[in-house]
């Protein structure tokens, strides 16, 4: 006979809550004494254990005290050598003990648990993602599938206190999580570089370890890297690109597997019942877009922008409120936010910025990088970006929610000027399909954008006509020396560097001078208010400190070299050639070919100058070309 009670009429009610079993100790029952939790011992049934709001209710919060308890019991553990204890069985079962804990609170035994936003923590997947591999656990998914009956402690194998990550994964998969951390990410987001308190980049391990379809994008980008690095040296490699190749293609096979579950669960569940899975879901979609953009690949990105759109949009409708947890008016986005961080409140910095919890810090990043692309993607479709509504909360006023310089070198009121370009864009090509084009409007429009353009840039730094040798650019350097200078950047006085990222914005404001131009007069690069744009871009592209800088101005160098003259195309081939072998790493490469077609068409009756505009250029290679 076992001598465990299941689940006993007379336990505590803190374990018949959490249907779990009670060995009956009073006051306090071992159970509640190893997780550190309050033990509700009465002859009589609580009042909260009513069947309803009120016995969810307790359960949530019994959910965030196991979630307390053990991180303070992991804080007080940190930077220690495990002991014998640490080592027991005894441990490993209280960890796994507390580890259920957090997912399996239940209110009945036929409802799924609350989870820590009130939403279902049932995935539709978890059972068919734990039957995919019963031997092997993939890392970091997000699914937590039925865990098997604990072996007797006699048969227990003695264990490390802290499981090692990833799970059952060779060496060579953590050795590619730090090429990913280490090289890739300041490589693709030379710009990013958080404060300490705002939960630096810690939060992309995090993100790693819990979510399985970004962590093998992400090992699929550390592949690519050294793909591209293996292909720019010297000697015979092949074997290495071979094997590298067949890794690439592994980890992105499980990676969209992986996806497609997430989805196909998020799809069932509904969003609107799912916070966090769909949070997770739209991560992971931007991630792969990521990876696309990396690969040099965007015949494809409009599915999974339009995807991540989509739930970011129905994330907003279904989960936004009005008010934040104490009841002070809040906007859509800052109070999803504040509910990500739950329990935890943010602490201001000042400068608008906060402590922030790894979920936050990647919530916002993502954000980011989502604004972005969906404003560079309007110009390629010839039509306004489609998240345009969010952008007076989170890009616009003094304190907005996203600084894009933080992340993409961009200030935020130039990437709002070209939102606002392709937003006219749109309109003047409507207008023209109808016979209604107002020239007179057109032209009002296209100034007061230009007008805005030029009062901005007139804010920013001056910068040399030659190059830049006294700009810290981050985005300058080769991904194998992503820190280079920046220890020389901190030493150098305030007079002696000028922040590159002054520099980026201006090249994108100019450029965009030069769209706005396009749209108010066609494409007629020899006009004299072009020429004048095209050439001053030109010389703030001869500024930056390497062509390496490039990666990061896809867009302003498309849509300059689009407009060049015959003489000036020498200038854009040899930018990009001089970035030598990285040049297949992201788009500039397509940048070039299109430029390229344009050019080769530009003194051809082929273009019609009033028809054709930027959105017309960025489609010429048979698809539609998004140029980050």
């Amino acid at each position: 006979m076992n001598g465990h009670k299941l689940r006993s009429s007379q336990g505590c009610w803190t374990c018949r809550l959490r249907r779990k079993k009670c060995d009956e100790a009073r006051p306090v029952c071992a159970a509640c004494e190893g997780l550190e939790i309050n033990c509700h011992y009465s002859d009589t049934k609580p009042e909260w254990m009513d069947g309803g709001a009120r016995e969810k209710q307790m359960a949530d919060e019994l959910k965030v005290m196991v979630k307390q308890k053990a991180n303070e019991r992991r804080e007080r553990k940190w930077g220690q050598l495990p002991t014998l204890a640490d080592l027991s069985p005894s441990a490993q079962t209280q960890q796994q003990q507390e580890h259920e804990s957090s997912d399996h609170l239940m209110a009945d035994a036929g409802d799924p648990a609350p989870s820590d936003d009130g939403s279902s923590d049932r995935d539709p997947s978890s059972t068919a993602l734990s039957e995919a591999s019963s031997s092997q656990t993939e890392t970091g998914n997000t699914s937590s599938g039925c865990s098997s009956p604990p072996k007797p402690p006699q048969a227990e194998k003695i264990q490390p206190a802290v499981d090692s990550f990833p799970e059952n994964k060779s060496e060579v998969e953590v050795t590619y999580t730090m090429v990913y951390l280490d090289y890739v990410v300041p490589f693709l987001f030379p710009f990013y570089r958080p404060d300490l308190l705002e939960s630096s980049r810690g939060w992309m391990l995090v993100l790693l370890m819990k979510n399985r379809a970004l962590f093998h994008t992400a090992l699929s980008l550390a592949n690519w890297l050294y793909a591209v690095i293996f292909d720019s040296m010297n000697g015979e490699h092949g074997d290495c690109r071979r094997a590298n190749w067949a890794e690439l293609q592994t980890h992105q096979e499980i990676a969209i597997k992986a996806l497609q579950e997430d989805v196909k669960a998020l799809n069932e569940c509904g969003v609107a019942n799912a916070f966090r899975e769909c949070i997770s879901c739209i991560q992971s979609v931007i991630q792969l877009l990521e990876f696309e953009v990396a690969m040099g690949d965007t015949a494809n990105w409009q599915v999974h922008h339009e995807v991540a759109v989509v739930m970011f949009d129905q994330l907003i409708t279904h989960h936004a409120s009005t008010t934040d947890r104490d009841g002070t008016p809040t906007t859509a986005w800052a109070s999803i936010l504040d509910r990500i961080g739950f329990p935890f409140r943010r602490i201001p910095l000042g400068g608008g910025r906060h402590i922030l919890t790894s979920d936050q810090s990647a919530f916002k990043f993502y954000t980011a990088y989502l604004l972005w692309i969906d404003i560079i993607a309007a110009t390629a479709h010839g039509e306004a970006p489609r998240l345009r509504k969010y952008h007076a909360e989170l890009l616009q006023g003094d304190t907005p929610g996203i600084h894009l310089g933080d992340y993409v070198g961009c200030q935020s009121w130039a990437m709002l000027e070209i939102a606002e370009a392709a937003k006219l864009a749109a309109w003047k090509r409507e207008q023209q399909s109808n016979g209604s084009l107002s020239m007179v409007e057109l032209v009002r429009q296209t100034c007061a954008i230009e007008t805005r353009l030029r009062q901005k840039m007139e804010t920013l730094e001056g910068f040399p006509v030659d190059r830049a040798s006294n700009i810290y650019d981050p985005s300058a350097y080769h991904p194998v020396t992503p820190y280079s200078g920046f220890h020389e950047m901190l030493a150098a006085s305030g007079g002696q560097k000028v922040l590159a990222v002054g520099l980026h914005t201006r090249i994108w404001a100019q450029a965009a001078v030069t769209c706005l131009h396009v749209i108010a007069s066609g494409l007629q690069p020899s006009l004299p208010e072009i020429q004048a744009s095209v050439q001053a871009t030109i010389e703030l592209f001869r500024a930056l400190p390497s062509p390496l800088a490039l990666r990061t101005l896809i867009w302003p160098f498309a849509v300059t070299g689009c407009l060049a003259l015959q003489e000036q195309e020498s200038f854009f081939i040899e930018l990009v050639n001089n970035i030598g072998a990285m040049q297949v790493f992201g788009t500039v490469k397509e940048a070039l070919s299109i430029m390229q077609f344009v050019w080769g068409h530009r003194d051809s009756c082929c273009i019609d100058p009033q028809m054709w505009d930027m959105a017309t250029c960025f489609s010429l290679l048979g698809h539609c070309s998004l140029m980050v």
